[in-house]
């Protein structure tokens, strides 16, 4: 009976310590009871379609360029935080990005593009703190001219003529490619 007594007393002070223990990590707001929300989808939501709407932005312009994947990557690299930095919207928060540290643009075969991009944004609320480093765009590769030559199957012209669309003036001669060399993904024709 002696040793029963004995683990009943270790048991109920066990459970007093555990207790108090719980008692002053709640006073010191290490503990709460309340609910907090682990992500803020809005702001979430916000960030991610402002990196969508960027990178379609930017295909654009890469497209014309000579090497398209580095383009795009230093388009996004300095214009997503110039285009994502209205914040006003979102009463309550205190949300704070920084530059953009990293771009990586990735073309597949198959005419998909991801964008991945590592850009440290930190988001308060309250008394709820989280950090986001890493945002991921997919999409097809979008390309928004054609120009109006005709071409055999193998995207060559058949005809000789000057071409002027979007800003990018071309002189085309039989038997030249019309298409773009992209990086990845290989010859896209642009005839149409």
């Amino acid at each position: 009976m002696q040793k029963r007594g004995q683990a009943t007393i270790l048991v109920v002070l066990g459970i007093v310590l555990i207790a108090l223990i719980a008692f002053f990590l709640f006073i010191s707001g290490k503990i709460s009871l309340k609910p907090q929300p682990e992500e803020f989808p809005d702001v979430e939501l916000y960030l991610q379609r402002c990196l969508d709407d960027t990178v379609k932005i930017g295909q654009g312009i890469a497209i014309k360029s000579d090497d398209f994947k580095s383009s795009l990557e230093e388009y996004i690299k300095t214009n997503l935080p110039l285009k994502c930095n209205d914040f006003s919207k979102f009463s309550g928060y205190n949300i704070n990005a920084e530059a953009v540290n990293d771009v990586k643009v990735v073309l597949i075969q198959d005419k998909n593009l991801i964008v991945e991009v590592d850009w440290p944004v930190r988001i308060t609320k309250g008394d709820k703190i989280i950090s986001l480093n890493k945002f991921v765009s997919k999409t097809s590769l979008k390309i928004s001219f054609c120009f109006p030559i005709i071409v055999d199957r193998n995207c060559k012209a058949i005809e000789s003529k000057q071409i002027n669309v979007m800003g990018i003036q071309k002189k085309f001669n039989i038997g030249d490619k019309v298409s773009f060399n992209i990086k990845g993904s290989g010859d896209v024709c642009v005839a149409c």
